[in-house]
């Protein structure tokens, strides 16, 4: 038997090594968004396993860690915030949650609806971003000083609240958070300590208040911390699966989890590319989060998506095929089931630092595209502020909810405004397009338009209502270009029927351009067909030049027919 060669070998090592320092990074991370969240620690750990390993192995992206993130977390606590729900019932709550959100990633990969997160506007999720930057950033500042007024359910009020009464402040909570803080700023100055600067600030921060045995609160305090066998999440009791009874007052905060998992989990495929060079398909990493909930629900995680973190601290470990995200979920579980006693020692205060210092990163990282949205125009600019200011003031999931809806809106216009009706004529140096279409279509000679832009229902009216009304008295012939649609819908087919029908009952003729069979074929089941004529309907040609001039050509025949001369 063949040994394995080096490059083999040192596959293997660096998808070990990537997927155990992701692993390593979760456990922090994971309790600190389940802090963000207001559930137990060990959901934000428990999705650092089964979501992870079952993802990475049906994503599209090879080296995609989809997990619980920052965003996901807050999106949550307005979830639960808003739905009331007593402790008891939060866990059941969150499980209900991650299926919903799987089901409906699962539901849109399969229907190939990948592309589905580009019409979310960078405007939109740059100021949904680093709104959620600025909720990292303050929503722990009471553990990081060691004072919770409970003042307000808004985050930004209450930190406003810790930071005018210094005064009742803890001073050793304090020293320990801004120690933390501190110290992960340092280390991510250092080139090669970078990606791993807040384990090690985690690691070094817990072994100081152990050994010198300061007063903290830490994660024990708040919440147990599952240790042995006891760590594996395998559900014993109906507790620890979803309610599907909890649907439908979980529904809506549910697909804004969905939205803004896919939307984070959209950006991994660009920044990390398939080391094996096939593209990654957005439809299947739709599908790979979603399985990754589907499974994570009956195994008590929280919901997860793309974590650009951690997916980078496996690329910088090494990682460069699926492996990776098992032996990341591995890693978790092992660090748990032997070591759980020891997380339950993490300080508060560092868990705290840590999140700000994230919240800071993501504010500093997103600077770039709020230049962007700033500098493109009225409409960039007011949906970036818009979207920050809701993020900042109500529930995550109406904010990008909302967020979502003006973006499509947004969209909507600027597409609207882009369709247009364009005359093709000709002069002395060859054809060219201009605005000039006629409001009456005229006699003398067959009037060529080229329309461009999208197949929208409202667009296709208002296009429709802009071509040249006929004159009984006169008869004309149209030759409307309609090669750059590739399907026609059913609102473009009705108003065509009804402008090829007056047409006709004013004696004039339409001729259409740039059909393809499966146009064809479709207009003839739908009867326009026929009304219009078969040999009006000319195929797509790839040479314009020859398009145009055959388009002409058969209006001028068909000009002909109607006034009854010879054609010119």
């Amino acid at each position: 038997m063949s040994s394995p060669t080096p490059g083999a070998a040192r596959r293997t090592i660096g998808d070990v090594v990537g997927g155990f320092v992701a692993g390593l990074y979760s456990v922090p991370e994971g309790i600190g968004y389940a802090s963000l969240a207001g559930i137990s620690p060990m959901l934000g750990i428990n999705a650092g396993m089964v979501p992870v390993a079952v993802a990475a192995a049906t994503t599209g992206s090879v080296l995609m860690m989809s997990t619980l993130t920052s965003a996901i977390a807050l999106t949550i606590a307005g979830v639960l915030d808003q739905g009331g729900y007593t402790a008891g019932e939060v866990p059941q709550a969150v499980f209900t949650m991650t299926l919903i959100a799987g089901l409906m990633m699962t539901g849109l990969g399969v229907l190939k609806l990948g592309k589905v997160v580009t019409f979310i506007s960078n405007s939109v999720m740059t100021g949904f971003v680093m709104g959620v930057a600025v909720l990292i950033m303050i929503g722990k500042l009471d553990e990081i000083v060691g004072y919770d007024p409970d003042s307000s359910s808004n985050k930004v009020i209450t930190a406003v609240d810790i930071v005018v009464h210094p005064g009742r402040w803890d001073l050793t909570t304090t020293a320990v958070g801004v120690a933390t803080i501190a110290a992960a700023f340092a280390l991510k100055m250092v080139p090669r300590l970078e990606r791993y600067a807040l384990v090690m600030v985690v690691l070094a921060g817990t072994a100081a208040v152990w050994n010198f045995s300061i007063t903290t609160p830490t994660i024990a305090d708040q919440a147990a911390i599952a240790t042995g066998v006891d760590a594996i999440p395998i559900p014993t009791t109906t507790a620890d699966l979803p309610d599907l009874s909890l649907i439908p007052g979980l529904l809506v905060g549910s697909v804004s989890i969905a939205i803004v998992a896919l939307a984070q989990g959209a950006g991994i495929a660009p920044a990390f590319p398939n080391p094996n060079g096939l593209r990654a398909d957005a439809s299947r990493d739709f599908v790979g989060q979603g399985l990754g909930n589907v499974a994570g629900a009956f195994f008590q995680s929280a919901p997860t998506g793309g974590s650009l973190s951690r997916t980078a601290v496996s690329a910088e470990g090494g990682a460069t095929r699926r492996w990776a995200g098992l032996v990341a979920g591995l890693s978790v579980l092992g660090l748990v089931v032997f070591a759980g006693s020891a997380v339950g020692h993490i300080p508060e205060a560092v868990i705290g630092g840590l999140l700000l210092v994230i919240g800071v990163e993501l504010v500093v990282g997103r600077i770039p595209d709020a230049r962007l949205a700033w500098s493109a125009g009225h409409l960039p600019r007011g949906l970036f502020l818009v979207t920050l200011v809701l993020t900042l003031a109500v529930p995550l999931q109406w904010a990008i909810l909302v967020g979502t809806v003006l973006s499509l809106l947004a969209y909507i216009a600027r597409s609207s405004a882009s369709a247009r009706l364009r005359r093709i004529d000709h002069d002395a140096d060859g054809w060219l397009l201009s605005d000039d279409v006629p409001t009456t279509l005229p006699a003398d000679q067959p009037l060529l338009v080229r329309y461009t832009g999208p197949n929208f229902f409202a667009v296709v009216t208002s296009i429709v209502d802009h071509l040249p009304a006929p004159d009984p008295d006169h008869p004309g012939v149209l030759v409307l270009d309609l090669g750059e649609v590739e399907r026609y819908s059913s609102t473009m087919l009705k108003h065509l029927a009804r402008y090829a029908t007056d047409l006709l009952d004013a004696g004039s003729g339409l001729v259409l351009v740039g059909i393809t069979e499966q146009q064809r074929s479709l207009l003839a089941r739908t009867g326009i067909g026929q009304r219009i004529g078969d040999q009006n309907l000319l195929t797509r040609d790839p040479h314009i030049d020859r398009t145009i001039e055959r388009a002409e050509r058969r209006g001028r025949e068909l000009l002909a027919d109607l006034q009854g001369g010879p054609s010119r």
